[in-house]
C-alpha cells in the first residue's frame, strides 16, 4: 500500500469537519546527504519516523506484534519491510530539492528498509539524482506535503555522507501559515462538494505554504 493510500484510508475514517482540524500523520524527517568520489552529490536517504499512533495502526494492520511487547520478531520485522514501498506512478515522496539553476530531479526510490522501536516505525529509502549536483553548489531541501495529510518535521542536521567540508542551515517554517492555508483551502473546496460523499473525498493543495528549507554547501562554497 503506498503511503498516499494509507494517509487517505486514515482520512476518510474522519469526518470533513474533524479533518480540518490537523493533519493525520506526524512524520519526522531525517536526510542522508550522500557524495561520489567527485564531491557530488549523487544520492539522499530519506528517513521518515512515523508518530507512535500511526505506528501502532500499522503494526496492527500488519497483524504484528500480537503480545503487544513492543518487539518484532525476525519474521515480523521481514514482513514490516516495504510497507510503504509502493508509490503510485508520479508520487514525489514529498521530498524537494533545488539549485540555484532550479528543481533537481530526483529519481525514483530504492533500497527501502523499516525497523519499528520504541513505540515508532522508522521506514528509510534512497532518492538518487537523475544528474549530480557539483557539492559546492547550494543545494536546499524541502519536505512537506502540499495536502497536508501529513505533517512532516525537517530534522536540522542531516548526515554527510562521503564529505567532510559541508554545511547546513535549517529555516524553520511557520506551522501556523500551513494550518491557516489548509484550513482556508479545505473550507473552500468543501463549499464546492455537492453531497456527503464527495465532501470525504476532497483534498487540497497548498503547496509549500509555512514549510522550512535545509540549504547545504560543501567546501569553498561556505563562506559565499
Amino acid at each position: 500500500m503506498t503511503l498516499r493510500r494509507l494517509c487517505l484510508s486514515l482520512a476518510l475514517a474522519l469526518s470533513a469537519q474533524a479533518a480540518s482540524a490537523h493533519p493525520h500523520v506526524y512524520i519526522d524527517a531525517a536526510l542522508g546527504l550522500v557524495y561520489d568520489d567527485a564531491g557530488r552529490l549523487s544520492a539522499v536517504e530519506v528517513g521518515w519516523s512515523y508518530d507512535e499512533l500511526y505506528s501502532l495502526l500499522i503494526v496492527e494492520d500488519l497483524g504484528l506484534d500480537p503480545d503487544g511487547d513492543g518487539v518484532l520478531t525476525p519474521e515480523e520485522n521481514a514482513a514490516l519491510q516495504g510497507f510503504d514501498a509502493d508509490w503510485e506512478p508520479g508520487f514525489d515522496g514529498r521530498l524537494y530539492l533545488a539549485s540555484d539553476a532550479g528543481p533537481v530531479s530526483l529519481l525514483a526510490p530504492a533500497d527501502f528498509t523499516a525497523t519499528y522501536r520504541d513505540g515508532r516505525i522508522i521506514s528509510r529509502h534512497l532518492r538518487p539524482l537523475a544528474t549530480p549536483l557539483a557539492g559546492e553548489e547550494p543545494a536546499r531541501f524541502q519536505v512537506y506535503d502540499p495536502e497536508f495529510y501529513v505533517d512532516f518535521n525537517l530534522l536540522a542536521q542531516p548526515r554527510m555522507l562521503g564529505r567532510d567540508d559541508c554545511s547546513a542551515r535549517l529555516t524553520e517554517g511557520d506551522p501556523d501559515a500551513t494550518r491557516e492555508a489548509y484550513r482556508r483551502a479545505l473550507e473552500d473546496a468543501l463549499d464546492g462538494a455537492t453531497d456527503d460523499s464527495e465532501a470525504e473525498m476532497v483534498t487540497v493543495d497548498i503547496g509549500a505554504v509555512g514549510a522550512g528549507e535545509m540549504e547545504v554547501i560543501c567546501g569553498t562554497g561556505q563562506g559565499s
